[in-house]
């Protein structure tokens, strides 16, 4: 009996030959990588391992990138990208609501402005992002959580194929945490987006993402599914630390990271 082989996932960005340094130190370097489509991915790792800057590049490096076959570039034009920075700036005083209906003006003609049909979808996010109380207050004047929730409501907003995340959950509780992943979930079920995040917390990374890339020192140690990537020796040997996976009662996965079993 011949084993089915395993269908090549569509590929939502292809890096050929990516290289960044600055000056002689090579901070990031990809001979070859396919990020699938039609998912949540995280992109996980130690501090000082390429993450950001893998993302960053992701959003500027218009040759060694091609998004959905196209050239990155031509997708930021359409306005086919939206980022949330990990370290967003607010100084303009407009209102939470004013704030993520920015979102909606790369489908707005110059001389239009958002329709009912756009409030309502602010409206929706806001609830569904614990900012409703908030969306008459100015963005400026909110915990860096807050905005940060907002943040991720304009770049949901926007309705794009992708949305990059630098560290989402920087600035966020534990409930807001699992609100945010839990609520990105539920988007994509209804809209054809692909999430592509930094994240810290593997648990998170573990139990909401599809696929994983891990990376150390500038390369890519592991990618796959969560299972396949994120093993005891895998995580063990990049973090130098020692890293459990042990499967929950719900059937969640959690990381014993206590370093009972170091030195």
């Amino acid at each position: 009996m011949i084993e089915a082989q395993r269908q090549p996932l569509p590929c939502l960005f292809a890096i050929e030959a990516l290289k960044v340094a600055y000056g002689r130190k090579v901070v990031l370097e990809i001979e070859r990588l396919e990020i699938p489509a039609h998912s949540s991915i995280a992109i996980i790792g130690p501090n000082g391992a390429g993450k950001s800057t893998l993302l960053q590049s992701l959003l500027r490096d218009t040759r060694h990138v091609r998004c959905h076959g196209e050239p990155v570039g031509t997708r930021l034009r359409r306005g086919g990208i939206a980022f949330v920075a990990q370290h967003p700036l607010f100084s303009t005083p407009l209102t939470v609501t004013e704030y993520v209906l920015l979102g909606r003006y790369p489908h707005l003609a110059w001389y239009t402005r958002p329709s009912a049909q756009d409030r309502m979808m602010a409206q929706t996010l806001l609830r569904q992002f614990d900012l409703t109380d908030l969306a008459h207050c100015r963005v400026a004047a909110l915990s860096g959580g807050e905005q940060q929730r907002a943040a991720i409501v304009r770049a949901l907003m926007q309705e794009t194929r992708v949305i990059l995340l630098d560290e989402p959950n920087n600035h966020l509780d534990i409930r807001h945490q699992h609100l945010f992943m839990r609520e990105l979930r539920a988007f994509q079920q209804t809209r054809p987006i692909n999430c592509l995040m930094v994240l810290h917390d593997l648990g998170l990374a573990a139990n909401y993402c599809d696929h994983v890339i891990l990376m150390s020192k500038g390369r890519i140690e592991a990618a796959g599914s969560p299972q396949e990537v994120m093993t005891e020796s895998c995580l063990t040997r990049v973090y130098e630390w020692p890293v459990r996976p042990y499967r929950l009662e719900n059937g969640g996965v959690a990381f014993d990271t206590l370093g009972v079993f170091a030195a």
